[in-house]
Protein backbone atom coordinates (compact mmCIF):
# COMPACT_ATOMS: atom_id res chain seq x y z
CA UNK A 1 0.00 0.00 0.00
CA UNK A 2 2.52 2.97 0.85
CA UNK A 3 6.12 2.52 0.32
CA UNK A 4 7.87 2.10 3.54
CA UNK A 5 11.54 3.65 4.03
CA UNK A 6 13.40 1.58 7.15
CA UNK A 7 15.76 2.75 8.99
CA UNK A 8 18.86 1.62 11.05
CA UNK A 9 21.72 1.64 13.30
CA UNK A 10 24.38 -1.00 15.00
CA UNK A 11 27.25 -0.83 17.66
CA UNK A 12 30.79 -0.64 16.44
CA UNK A 13 33.38 -2.17 18.52
CA UNK A 14 35.37 -5.61 18.85
CA UNK A 15 32.78 -7.84 18.51
CA UNK A 16 30.05 -5.58 17.74
CA UNK A 17 28.83 -3.06 14.77
CA UNK A 18 27.74 0.57 15.67
CA UNK A 19 24.22 1.47 15.02
CA UNK A 20 23.47 2.99 11.95
CA UNK A 21 20.89 5.55 10.77
CA UNK A 22 19.87 5.13 6.87
CA UNK A 23 20.35 8.70 5.58
CA UNK A 24 16.54 10.17 5.18
CA UNK A 25 15.33 6.41 6.41
CA UNK A 26 16.75 7.09 10.20
CA UNK A 27 15.57 10.72 11.28
CA UNK A 28 13.37 10.88 14.35
CA UNK A 29 9.87 11.93 15.45
CA UNK A 30 8.73 15.41 13.75
CA UNK A 31 8.04 18.55 15.77
CA UNK A 32 7.96 20.91 13.66
CA UNK A 33 4.81 22.68 11.93
CA UNK A 34 2.51 20.33 10.34
CA UNK A 35 -1.01 20.34 8.86
CA UNK A 36 -3.49 17.60 9.61
CA UNK A 37 -5.52 16.81 7.42
CA UNK A 38 -7.47 13.74 5.52
CA UNK A 39 -5.87 12.62 2.50
CA UNK A 40 -7.38 9.88 -0.14
CA UNK A 41 -4.91 7.54 -1.30
CA UNK A 42 -4.98 5.20 -4.32
CA UNK A 43 -3.35 1.94 -2.82
CA UNK A 44 -1.32 -0.25 -4.92
CA UNK A 45 -4.35 -2.80 -5.87
CA UNK A 46 -5.67 0.33 -7.53
CA UNK A 47 -8.33 0.79 -4.49
CA UNK A 48 -9.01 4.34 -2.34
CA UNK A 49 -8.42 4.42 1.10
CA UNK A 50 -8.95 7.52 3.41
CA UNK A 51 -6.23 8.48 5.65
CA UNK A 52 -5.70 10.98 8.43
CA UNK A 53 -2.94 12.57 9.36
CA UNK A 54 -0.49 15.69 9.10
CA UNK A 55 1.17 16.61 6.19
CA UNK A 56 4.97 16.10 7.82
CA UNK A 57 6.90 17.09 4.49
CA UNK A 58 6.83 16.41 0.47
CA UNK A 59 10.08 16.09 -1.25
CA UNK A 60 11.71 13.50 -3.99
CA UNK A 61 8.30 12.42 -5.28
CA UNK A 62 6.41 11.92 -2.07
CA UNK A 63 4.70 12.81 0.88
CA UNK A 64 5.20 11.98 4.34
CA UNK A 65 2.08 11.40 6.09
CA UNK A 66 2.57 11.49 10.11
CA UNK A 67 -0.45 9.26 11.69
CA UNK A 68 -1.76 10.46 15.22
CA UNK A 69 0.67 7.46 16.82
CA UNK A 70 3.54 9.13 15.57
CA UNK A 71 4.06 6.86 12.75
CA UNK A 72 5.64 7.95 9.93
CA UNK A 73 4.82 6.87 6.16
CA UNK A 74 5.72 8.08 2.91
CA UNK A 75 3.36 7.56 0.27
CA UNK A 76 4.26 8.56 -3.69
CA UNK A 77 3.13 12.11 -4.70
CA UNK A 78 1.54 10.42 -7.88
CA UNK A 79 -0.88 7.99 -5.46
CA UNK A 80 -2.36 11.26 -3.34
CA UNK A 81 -5.65 11.86 -5.12
CA UNK A 82 -6.97 14.30 -2.67
CA UNK A 83 -6.23 16.33 0.48
CA UNK A 84 -8.96 17.77 2.65
CA UNK A 85 -8.19 20.37 4.87
CA UNK A 86 -8.68 19.28 9.17
CA UNK A 87 -8.08 20.25 12.51
CA UNK A 88 -5.19 18.40 14.29
CA UNK A 89 -5.72 14.69 14.97
CA UNK A 90 -5.22 14.30 18.79
CA UNK A 91 -1.86 12.00 19.48
CA UNK A 92 -2.66 8.71 20.92
CA UNK A 93 -1.88 8.35 24.54
CA UNK A 94 0.40 5.87 26.48
CA UNK A 95 -2.83 3.76 26.87
CA UNK A 96 -3.83 3.44 23.18
CA UNK A 97 -0.05 2.71 22.41
CA UNK A 98 0.23 -0.03 24.97
CA UNK A 99 -3.42 -1.71 23.65
CA UNK A 100 -1.59 -1.48 20.13
CA UNK A 101 1.15 -2.81 20.68
CA UNK A 102 -0.50 -5.93 23.17
CA UNK A 103 -2.44 -6.39 19.53
CA UNK A 104 0.34 -6.40 17.30
CA UNK A 105 2.30 -9.04 19.12
CA UNK A 106 -0.55 -10.47 21.54
CA UNK A 107 -1.18 -10.66 25.47
CA UNK A 108 0.72 -14.10 25.29
CA UNK A 109 4.00 -12.75 24.07
CA UNK A 110 3.94 -9.15 25.35
CA UNK A 111 4.56 -7.11 28.49
CA UNK A 112 4.02 -3.44 28.80
CA UNK A 113 4.60 -0.20 31.00
CA UNK A 114 3.82 2.94 30.82
CA UNK A 115 5.72 6.49 32.41
CA UNK A 116 5.55 9.79 31.90
CA UNK A 117 6.70 9.75 28.33
CA UNK A 118 7.43 6.31 27.85
CA UNK A 119 6.05 3.33 26.70
CA UNK A 120 8.37 0.33 27.62
CA UNK A 121 7.05 -3.01 25.74
CA UNK A 122 8.64 -6.71 26.27
CA UNK A 123 8.23 -9.28 23.39
CA UNK A 124 8.81 -12.77 24.40
CA UNK A 125 10.08 -15.70 22.28
CA UNK A 126 7.39 -17.98 24.62
CA UNK A 127 4.53 -17.26 26.84
CA UNK A 128 5.26 -16.16 30.26
CA UNK A 129 4.16 -18.56 33.00
CA UNK A 130 2.02 -16.25 35.79
CA UNK A 131 4.74 -16.21 38.80
CA UNK A 132 7.09 -14.41 36.35
CA UNK A 133 4.81 -11.55 35.77
CA UNK A 134 6.40 -9.51 38.57
CA UNK A 135 9.93 -9.65 36.95
CA UNK A 136 9.12 -8.66 33.84
CA UNK A 137 7.19 -6.30 35.67
CA UNK A 138 10.23 -5.02 37.74
CA UNK A 139 12.31 -4.81 35.00
CA UNK A 140 10.47 -2.91 32.50
CA UNK A 141 10.14 0.04 35.50
CA UNK A 142 14.01 -0.60 35.32
CA UNK A 143 13.90 0.28 31.70
CA UNK A 144 11.13 3.47 32.25
CA UNK A 145 13.99 4.57 35.29
CA UNK A 146 16.58 4.65 32.92
CA UNK A 147 14.51 6.15 30.43
CA UNK A 148 13.96 9.08 32.53
CA UNK A 149 17.92 9.62 33.28
CA UNK A 150 18.33 9.80 29.70
CA UNK A 151 15.65 12.72 29.30
CA UNK A 152 17.58 14.56 32.56
CA UNK A 153 21.15 14.14 31.09
CA UNK A 154 20.13 14.80 27.70
CA UNK A 155 18.18 18.28 28.72
CA UNK A 156 21.38 19.23 30.69
CA UNK A 157 23.90 18.86 27.67
CA UNK A 158 21.13 21.28 25.11
CA UNK A 159 20.47 23.77 27.96
CA UNK A 160 24.09 24.04 28.30
CA UNK A 161 23.97 24.89 24.20
CA UNK A 162 20.80 26.96 25.24
CA UNK A 163 18.90 25.40 22.78
CA UNK A 164 15.09 25.54 22.58
CA UNK A 165 13.40 22.74 22.89
CA UNK A 166 9.86 21.02 22.61
CA UNK A 167 7.90 18.46 25.04
CA UNK A 168 7.24 14.84 22.66
CA UNK A 169 4.07 15.17 20.87
CA UNK A 170 3.75 11.27 20.77
CA UNK A 171 4.88 8.32 23.20
CA UNK A 172 8.24 6.82 22.76
CA UNK A 173 8.18 3.64 22.41
CA UNK A 174 10.71 1.09 23.86
CA UNK A 175 10.50 -2.12 22.56
CA UNK A 176 13.39 -4.96 24.00
CA UNK A 177 13.40 -8.43 21.94
CA UNK A 178 14.08 -11.26 24.66
CA UNK A 179 15.63 -13.14 22.13
CA UNK A 180 18.01 -12.15 19.38
CA UNK A 181 16.16 -14.34 16.66
CA UNK A 182 12.72 -12.81 17.12
CA UNK A 183 14.58 -9.03 16.96
CA UNK A 184 16.74 -10.17 13.33
CA UNK A 185 12.84 -10.96 12.42
CA UNK A 186 11.58 -7.95 13.17
CA UNK A 187 14.41 -5.76 12.21
CA UNK A 188 14.41 -7.41 8.65
CA UNK A 189 10.30 -7.00 8.47
CA UNK A 190 10.79 -3.49 9.56
CA UNK A 191 13.81 -2.61 7.12
CA UNK A 192 12.90 -4.72 4.27
CA UNK A 193 16.68 -6.40 4.69
CA UNK A 194 18.65 -2.41 3.98
CA UNK A 195 21.40 -1.06 5.65
CA UNK A 196 23.85 -2.89 7.73
CA UNK A 197 22.82 -6.62 8.54
CA UNK A 198 20.29 -7.39 11.07
CA UNK A 199 22.47 -9.85 12.56
CA UNK A 200 25.00 -6.94 13.00
CA UNK A 201 22.84 -4.46 15.04
CA UNK A 202 22.20 -4.58 18.68
CA UNK A 203 19.74 -1.71 18.43
CA UNK A 204 17.90 0.58 16.45
CA UNK A 205 16.00 3.93 16.26
CA UNK A 206 13.38 3.97 13.88
CA UNK A 207 12.66 7.22 12.15
CA UNK A 208 9.52 5.75 10.87
CA UNK A 209 7.77 4.35 13.20
CA UNK A 210 9.32 6.26 15.98
CA UNK A 211 10.34 3.61 17.95
CA UNK A 212 13.61 2.11 20.01
CA UNK A 213 14.05 -1.35 19.52
CA UNK A 214 16.54 -3.44 21.20
CA UNK A 215 17.61 -7.21 22.18
CA UNK A 216 17.59 -8.27 25.73
CA UNK A 217 20.87 -8.56 26.73
CA UNK A 218 21.70 -4.95 25.80
CA UNK A 219 20.48 -4.05 29.23
CA UNK A 220 23.11 -5.74 31.16
CA UNK A 221 25.10 -2.53 30.55
CA UNK A 222 22.36 0.08 29.09
CA UNK A 223 24.99 1.00 26.15
CA UNK A 224 23.35 -0.02 22.76
CA UNK A 225 19.78 1.70 24.54
CA UNK A 226 21.53 4.83 25.71
CA UNK A 227 22.51 5.47 22.37
CA UNK A 228 19.63 4.91 20.62
CA UNK A 229 17.53 6.94 22.78
CA UNK A 230 19.45 9.99 22.52
CA UNK A 231 18.61 9.55 18.86
CA UNK A 232 14.54 9.39 19.89
CA UNK A 233 15.53 12.42 22.24
CA UNK A 234 16.82 14.39 19.74
CA UNK A 235 14.27 14.23 17.12
CA UNK A 236 11.25 13.87 19.40
CA UNK A 237 12.55 17.45 21.19
CA UNK A 238 12.87 19.19 18.36
CA UNK A 239 16.31 19.43 17.66
CA UNK A 240 16.70 18.52 14.03
CA UNK A 241 13.22 17.08 12.18
CA UNK A 242 12.74 13.43 11.04
CA UNK A 243 13.58 12.33 7.33
CA UNK A 244 15.16 15.84 6.79
CA UNK A 245 18.84 16.50 5.07
CA UNK A 246 20.70 16.51 8.47
CA UNK A 247 23.88 14.54 7.87
CA UNK A 248 23.75 11.15 10.09
CA UNK A 249 27.39 12.24 11.29
CA UNK A 250 25.72 15.00 13.24
CA UNK A 251 22.96 12.82 14.35
CA UNK A 252 25.75 10.00 15.43
CA UNK A 253 28.02 12.37 16.99
CA UNK A 254 25.67 13.23 19.61
CA UNK A 255 25.07 9.94 20.46
CA UNK A 256 28.73 8.58 20.59
CA UNK A 257 29.18 11.77 23.20
CA UNK A 258 27.61 10.22 25.70
CA UNK A 259 28.95 7.39 28.07
CA UNK A 260 27.49 5.24 30.27
CA UNK A 261 28.55 3.09 33.24
CA UNK A 262 25.49 0.63 33.89
CA UNK A 263 22.29 2.13 35.06
CA UNK A 264 24.17 5.44 34.98
CA UNK A 265 25.43 8.12 32.66
CA UNK A 266 28.88 9.61 33.35
CA UNK A 267 29.54 11.69 30.42
CA UNK A 268 28.38 14.07 27.71
CA UNK A 269 29.38 15.05 24.22
CA UNK A 270 31.88 17.88 25.73
CA UNK A 271 34.40 14.85 27.32
CA UNK A 272 36.40 12.94 25.52
CA UNK A 273 35.41 9.21 24.61
CA UNK A 274 38.48 6.73 24.10
CA UNK A 275 36.63 4.18 22.37
CA UNK A 276 36.06 6.90 19.37
CA UNK A 277 38.84 9.07 19.57
CA UNK A 278 41.29 6.25 19.20
CA UNK A 279 40.28 4.66 15.81
CA UNK A 280 39.30 8.36 14.78
CA UNK A 281 43.12 8.79 14.93
CA UNK A 282 44.01 5.25 13.21
CA UNK A 283 41.42 5.61 10.72
CA UNK A 284 42.51 4.50 7.03
CA UNK A 285 39.41 4.31 4.55
CA UNK A 286 37.27 6.96 6.03
CA UNK A 287 37.94 11.01 6.72
CA UNK A 288 35.86 13.79 7.84
CA UNK A 289 35.24 15.08 3.82
CA UNK A 290 33.78 11.69 3.59
CA UNK A 291 31.11 11.61 6.24
CA UNK A 292 30.35 15.20 5.88
CA UNK A 293 29.39 15.16 2.34
CA UNK A 294 26.91 11.99 3.00
CA UNK A 295 26.12 9.20 4.73
CA UNK A 296 26.92 6.40 2.61
CA UNK A 297 29.65 5.08 4.73
CA UNK A 298 27.23 4.66 8.15
CA UNK A 299 25.52 2.13 6.10
CA UNK A 300 27.68 -1.05 5.12
CA UNK A 301 29.07 -3.43 7.45
CA UNK A 302 32.64 -2.55 6.60
CA UNK A 303 32.89 0.78 6.90
CA UNK A 304 30.96 1.88 9.53
CA UNK A 305 33.20 1.77 12.34
CA UNK A 306 35.38 4.37 10.92
CA UNK A 307 32.78 6.73 10.01
CA UNK A 308 30.84 6.36 14.06
CA UNK A 309 34.92 7.27 15.23
CA UNK A 310 34.83 10.42 12.61
CA UNK A 311 30.83 11.12 13.61
CA UNK A 312 32.21 11.30 17.55
CA UNK A 313 35.45 13.41 16.35
CA UNK A 314 34.10 16.13 14.25
CA UNK A 315 30.88 16.61 16.96
CA UNK A 316 33.28 16.44 20.06
CA UNK A 317 35.61 18.91 18.35
CA UNK A 318 33.34 21.83 16.86
CA UNK A 319 31.16 21.53 20.20
CA UNK A 320 34.02 22.24 22.04
CA UNK A 321 36.49 24.51 19.66
CA UNK A 322 33.89 26.17 17.56
CA UNK A 323 30.79 26.47 19.83
CA UNK A 324 29.72 29.74 17.95
CA UNK A 325 29.60 28.41 14.41
CA UNK A 326 28.45 24.79 16.01
CA UNK A 327 25.35 26.77 17.20
CA UNK A 328 24.81 28.51 13.55
CA UNK A 329 25.19 25.39 11.87
CA UNK A 330 22.61 23.39 14.62
CA UNK A 331 20.17 26.30 13.87
CA UNK A 332 20.81 25.69 10.21
CA UNK A 333 19.92 21.65 10.77
CA UNK A 334 17.15 22.09 12.55
CA UNK A 335 15.06 23.99 9.87
CA UNK A 336 16.02 21.62 7.12
CA UNK A 337 12.34 20.08 6.46
CA UNK A 338 11.33 16.85 5.93
CA UNK A 339 11.69 14.49 2.61
CA UNK A 340 14.25 17.37 1.26
CA UNK A 341 17.79 16.31 -0.08
CA UNK A 342 21.12 18.00 -0.15
CA UNK A 343 23.72 16.79 -2.85
CA UNK A 344 27.44 16.45 -1.53
CA UNK A 345 28.49 19.61 -2.34
CA UNK A 346 25.96 21.71 -1.01
CA UNK A 347 26.08 19.81 2.54
CA UNK A 348 29.97 20.79 1.99
CA UNK A 349 29.77 24.40 1.54
CA UNK A 350 27.29 24.90 3.98
CA UNK A 351 30.12 23.23 6.41
CA UNK A 352 32.96 25.19 5.26
CA UNK A 353 30.59 28.55 5.08
CA UNK A 354 30.08 28.38 8.71
CA UNK A 355 32.83 26.90 10.34
CA UNK A 356 35.25 29.27 8.05
CA UNK A 357 37.94 26.66 7.21
CA UNK A 358 37.84 23.54 4.78
CA UNK A 359 36.77 20.27 6.50
CA UNK A 360 40.44 18.85 5.53
CA UNK A 361 41.88 21.54 7.66
CA UNK A 362 39.34 20.86 10.44
CA UNK A 363 40.30 17.55 10.67
CA UNK A 364 44.18 18.43 10.59
CA UNK A 365 43.94 20.31 13.87
CA UNK A 366 42.05 17.43 15.38
CA UNK A 367 44.94 15.20 16.54
CA UNK A 368 46.41 18.64 18.19
CA UNK A 369 42.82 19.50 20.61
CA UNK A 370 42.29 15.85 21.12
CA UNK A 371 46.04 15.34 22.50
CA UNK A 372 45.54 18.65 24.85
CA UNK A 373 42.57 17.28 26.33
CA UNK A 374 44.26 13.63 26.52
CA UNK A 375 47.08 15.50 28.94
CA UNK A 376 43.89 16.45 31.42
CA UNK A 377 42.79 12.53 31.75
CA UNK A 378 43.77 9.76 33.59
CA UNK A 379 44.60 7.44 30.65
CA UNK A 380 45.09 3.68 31.01
CA UNK A 381 46.76 1.39 28.32
CA UNK A 382 44.44 -0.63 27.19
CA UNK A 383 45.19 -4.70 27.81
CA UNK A 384 46.19 -7.21 25.45
CA UNK A 385 43.92 -9.96 25.05
CA UNK A 386 46.09 -13.44 24.72
CA UNK A 387 45.91 -15.01 21.46
CA UNK A 388 42.90 -17.66 21.51
CA UNK A 389 40.91 -15.75 23.58
CA UNK A 390 37.69 -14.46 22.93
CA UNK A 391 35.14 -12.81 25.23
CA UNK A 392 31.62 -12.31 23.18
CA UNK A 393 28.24 -11.35 23.99
CA UNK A 394 25.37 -13.41 21.43
CA UNK A 395 21.69 -14.08 21.67
CA UNK A 396 21.39 -13.66 25.61
CA UNK A 397 24.87 -15.61 26.21
CA UNK A 398 27.94 -14.18 27.64
CA UNK A 399 30.71 -16.44 26.15
CA UNK A 400 34.42 -16.82 27.20
CA UNK A 401 36.53 -19.03 25.18
CA UNK A 402 40.14 -20.35 24.97
CA UNK A 403 41.93 -21.85 21.78
CA UNK A 404 44.60 -23.16 21.49
CA UNK A 405 46.33 -25.87 18.75
CA UNK A 406 46.70 -29.29 20.85
CA UNK A 407 49.78 -31.18 19.31
CA UNK A 408 48.26 -33.99 17.30
CA UNK A 409 44.56 -33.53 17.83
CA UNK A 410 44.18 -29.91 15.74
CA UNK A 411 42.27 -26.67 17.73
CA UNK A 412 40.57 -27.05 20.67
CA UNK A 413 38.09 -24.98 22.83
CA UNK A 414 36.99 -24.39 26.35
CA UNK A 415 35.54 -21.88 28.15
CA UNK A 416 32.87 -20.53 30.02
CA UNK A 417 28.92 -18.93 29.42
CA UNK A 418 26.61 -16.99 31.40
CA UNK A 419 22.76 -16.13 30.90
CA UNK A 420 22.37 -13.37 30.44
CA UNK A 421 18.14 -12.83 30.62
CA UNK A 422 17.21 -11.01 33.04
CA UNK A 423 14.21 -12.57 33.00
CA UNK A 424 13.97 -17.11 33.04
CA UNK A 425 15.95 -20.26 32.50
CA UNK A 426 16.89 -20.38 28.17
CA UNK A 427 18.81 -23.30 26.76
CA UNK A 428 21.50 -22.48 24.37
CA UNK A 429 23.72 -23.83 21.71
CA UNK A 430 27.04 -22.53 21.19
CA UNK A 431 29.05 -23.17 18.32
CA UNK A 432 32.28 -22.12 17.77
CA UNK A 433 33.53 -22.27 14.32
CA UNK A 434 36.30 -21.94 11.98
CA UNK A 435 37.38 -20.69 8.76
CA UNK A 436 37.92 -24.09 7.53
CA UNK A 437 35.05 -25.16 8.04
CA UNK A 438 35.29 -27.04 11.31
CA UNK A 439 33.25 -26.62 14.56
CA UNK A 440 32.66 -27.67 18.08
CA UNK A 441 29.53 -27.21 19.93
CA UNK A 442 28.08 -27.61 23.51
CA UNK A 443 24.52 -27.85 24.28
CA UNK A 444 23.80 -26.02 27.38
CA UNK A 445 20.35 -26.71 28.75
CA UNK A 446 17.97 -25.17 31.15
CA UNK A 447 20.61 -22.55 32.41
CA UNK A 448 19.30 -20.29 34.95
CA UNK A 449 19.61 -16.51 34.60
CA UNK A 450 21.85 -14.14 36.95
CA UNK A 451 23.60 -16.89 37.48
CA UNK A 452 27.60 -17.42 37.72
CA UNK A 453 29.31 -18.59 34.65
CA UNK A 454 28.77 -22.33 33.89
CA UNK A 455 31.93 -23.96 32.46
CA UNK A 456 32.39 -25.54 28.96
CA UNK A 457 34.46 -28.42 29.15
CA UNK A 458 36.96 -28.55 26.09
CA UNK A 459 35.99 -29.92 23.06
CA UNK A 460 37.60 -30.43 20.02
CA UNK A 461 37.06 -28.49 16.80
CA UNK A 462 37.05 -31.07 14.44
CA UNK A 463 32.95 -31.84 13.22
CA UNK A 464 32.81 -30.65 9.72
CA UNK A 465 30.18 -27.68 8.99
CA UNK A 466 27.41 -27.97 6.02
CA UNK A 467 29.68 -27.33 3.14
CA UNK A 468 32.80 -27.25 4.91
CA UNK A 469 36.22 -27.24 2.86
CA UNK A 470 38.07 -28.51 5.95
CA UNK A 471 41.88 -28.42 6.64
CA UNK A 472 44.18 -25.80 8.49
CA UNK A 473 42.09 -23.15 10.42
CA UNK A 474 43.74 -19.80 11.14
CA UNK A 475 40.82 -18.03 12.63
CA UNK A 476 37.39 -18.75 14.32
CA UNK A 477 34.29 -17.53 15.77
CA UNK A 478 31.24 -17.79 18.23
CA UNK A 479 28.05 -18.47 17.80
CA UNK A 480 25.12 -18.82 20.10
CA UNK A 481 21.40 -20.05 19.76
CA UNK A 482 19.16 -19.53 22.37
CA UNK A 483 15.48 -20.91 23.18
CA UNK A 484 13.33 -20.84 26.20
CA UNK A 485 13.97 -23.95 28.23
CA UNK A 486 12.18 -27.06 27.90
CA UNK A 487 10.11 -25.59 24.72
CA UNK A 488 9.75 -27.44 21.94
CA UNK A 489 12.75 -26.88 20.29
CA UNK A 490 14.89 -27.59 23.48
CA UNK A 491 13.24 -31.07 23.50
CA UNK A 492 14.78 -31.61 19.97
CA UNK A 493 17.78 -30.39 20.85
CA UNK A 494 17.60 -32.65 24.31
CA UNK A 495 17.09 -35.40 21.87
CA UNK A 496 19.89 -34.98 20.26
CA UNK A 497 18.82 -33.14 17.29
CA UNK A 498 20.52 -30.29 16.86
CA UNK A 499 21.49 -28.03 13.78
CA UNK A 500 24.54 -28.40 11.86
CA UNK A 501 26.03 -24.70 11.08
CA UNK A 502 26.13 -24.02 6.97
CA UNK A 503 29.62 -22.55 6.23
CA UNK A 504 29.02 -19.39 4.51
CA UNK A 505 33.09 -18.56 3.92
CA UNK A 506 33.02 -14.62 4.96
Amino acid sequence: MFLQLPTLRTRGGRIRVLSVWLAMFVRGALNGPANADTFIVREDDGKQAKVDARLAGEGQGCVALEKPDGRIEIVPQDQILKRIPGPDPDPITREEMLQRLTERFGKEKFRGYAEQNYVIGMVLAESLPKKLDKTATELLKKGAKFMRLVDKEFLKFVDDLKVDLVKPRYPLVVLIFETDDDFIAYTEAETGGRGLTAGNMLGYYSGLSNHLVIRMSECHTFETPLHEAIHQQVYNRGVLQRLSAAPAWFNEGIATGFEGNGERINAGPLTVNLRYARPAINAKIVDWDDVVADDKAFRGDVLAGEAYAHAWSIHWFLVTKYRKQYMKYLQLLSQKKPLEKDDDKTRIKEFEEIFGKSVGKLQAEFPEALRQAALKMDLKPTPRKPPGYLLAQSNLAEVELNVANTENSGPAAEGRMRNMSLLRPMSFLVTVETNAGTYAEWYLPNVAPRHAPINMDRELITKRMVNGPGGPSSSFGVRVRAVVADSPTDQQWKRGNMPVPTFRGD
